[in-house]
C-alpha cells in the first residue's frame, strides 16, 4: 500500500508512524496491509506523519470508483472547509479515471 511504500522511503518504522498517529504499531500494521480501515482523521494524521502534500498522495494507483455509486456525503462530518475542497477534488479528480 502506498502508505508502507512512503513511510519505507522517510526511513520510519511502523512504531514510529504509529506514535505520531495516536494508533498502536499493530493497527498501523494492519492498515498498511488492508485488514483495518481508516478512519478521515486518521488520513490527515497520517499525511502529515508522512510529510505528502495531500491526501491523494496516499491513495493505490488500483483504487477506483464504481461509476454508478452515490454521491459522496459530508453533511454532519467533521471535516473543515480545507479538507472539503481537498476531498472534493480527489472526487472528481479521481472519480473521473
Amino acid at each position: 500500500m502506498a502508505i508502507a511504500k512512503r513511510r519505507a522511503e522517510l526511513g520510519l518504522t511502523q512504531a514510529d508512524v504509529a506514535g505520531r498517529i495516536d494508533l498502536t504499531r499493530a493497527s498501523l500494521a494492519n492498515i498498511e496491509t488492508g485488514r483495518q480501515k481508516v478512519l478521515l482523521h486518521q488520513i490527515y494524521k497520517l499525511a502529515n506523519a508522512l510529510e505528502v502534500q495531500s491526501i491523494t498522495d496516499l491513495v493505490p494507483p488500483s483504487f477506483q470508483f464504481i461509476e454508478d455509486s452515490e454521491p459522496v456525503q459530508f453533511e454532519g462530518s467533521d471535516v473543515n472547509d480545507r479538507e472539503r475542497a481537498q476531498l472534493e477534488h480527489f472526487v472528481r479528480t479521481l472519480g473521473s479515471r
